[in-house]
């Protein structure tokens, strides 16, 4: 196994390496495995038949919150997050604040798996208890981060040209029953709910920023930018895509749809082809079994370095128990798990994707902090 130069801790515990291609496309599958979930349904509810406005205004958003994100892990190429708060804050402070990214980053698994649970069992096994759809992918994901990030990245290779079908075949699928006059009037409501829309789409995409961590194992750290570029529009591109529900059922029937793009694929009828429902469950369930995965592997590759292990592993089964245990814990309901990614989840998320590095990236300037060995 080929090892990119560098002495930091992190490369100490896990000495591999990706390309960007497959990093992108690992950006891309962490975003888009759970963003088309319930997040469409409290966009709409927010935004009204503006939706597609809402998705509009996150991706000119985004431009600044993925510049901040990137301008401040570029100046540390070869570190993560674990390593350079330390770098610009000191010891201590830079610790706690590894530690909230550490608790975020747990809070972020734990919703994940109970997105999982809740899609298998309110629309597929509706008998099966939701935690063993859990338990199996927690599972599968402590088997694929022992494995190490460059598994990770290689099973998401395969897995994702199907998923990526799925996608493209529901959302073009279903353009010929679209009636764009339903999208009318414009703005109705005002640009004020149209923002907030916006919002809880910003902090659903720049999820990314935790992968950022996962940077120092890329052969070539500073074409991110250009990953960033590819990336954000194909995301809007497909958000714009799941917003054509309100073109085919009108506003107030889309608003009744806790999963727009399940009903989506059920009015879909190609002869020879089986259930797209069924098809789209698949999609998902890849997309979510990858995200997890890496969660994961975040998890205890940075708990690791903040403990100052000497490996990883020994961590893998004891996060899989927590992150399982806290899907449960955490929310009673399905509303109260729909209510908290559309609230709580989003002032969190956008705590630390953007104003916890923006002051990290500022402080750093300041202090004129930086990698100048950087590869």
């Amino acid at each position: 196994m080929k090892k990119i130069p560098g002495e930091t801790l992190q490369f100490k515990l896990e000495p591999a390496y990706i390309n960007m291609f497959q990093f992108t496309i690992l950006y891309f599958t962490f975003i888009i495995s759970t963003i088309d979930i319930f997040v469409p349904y409290i966009v709409v509810r927010h935004a009204g038949r503006d939706g597609w406005i809402s998705v509009l205004v996150a991706t000119l958003v985004m431009l600044p919150v993925s510049a901040n994100a990137i301008a401040l892990t570029l100046r540390f190429p070869r570190k993560s997050l674990i390593e350079y708060s330390q770098s610009i804050l000191g010891l201590l402070p830079g610790r706690f604040v590894g530690l909230l990214y550490l608790i975020v980053i747990l809070i972020l698994g734990a919703t994940t798996a109970r997105e999982l649970g809740e899609i298998m069992t309110i629309v597929f096994f509706q008998r099966t208890p939701e935690v063993i759809f859990a338990l199996i992918t927690i599972l599968l994901s402590t088997y694929i981060v022992w494995s190490g990030f460059e598994v990770i990245n290689r099973v998401n290779g395969i897995l994702f040209p199907i998923g990526l079908f799925f996608l493209i075949l529901v959302s073009f699928a279903v353009l010929p029953r679209a009636d764009l006059t339903r999208y009318l009037p414009i703005l109705e409501n005002g640009f004020k709910q149209t923002v907030s829309g916006s919002f809880i789409l910003v902090a659903q995409m720049a999820e990314g920023f935790f992968l950022l961590s996962a940077l120092p194992f890329v052969t070539q750290p500073r074409k991110v930018i250009k990953a960033a570029f590819i990336s954000i529009p194909l995301l809007s591109g497909a958000l714009l895509l799941g917003t054509v529900s309100i073109a085919v059922f009108g506003l107030n029937p889309t608003m009744r749809m806790l999963i727009p793009a399940l009903e989506l694929s059920r009015v879909i009828e190609i002869p020879g082809l089986p259930r797209l429902d069924i098809m789209i469950m698949a999609g998902w369930y890849t997309g979510i079994f990858i995200k997890l995965s890496a969660i994961h592997y975040l998890l205890v590759l940075l708990t690791a370095q903040w403990a100052g292990l000497k490996s990883y592993k020994p961590l893998i089964m004891p996060y899989g128990v927590i992150i399982l245990a806290l899907s449960i814990l955490m929310f009673a309901s399905t509303n109260e798990l729909v209510q908290f990614i559309g609230s709580s989840f989003t002032y969190l998320l956008l705590t630390f994707e953007f104003a916890v590095p923006l002051v990290l990236l500022v402080i750093a300037w300041l202090r004129g902090v930086e990698e100048k060995k950087a590869a």
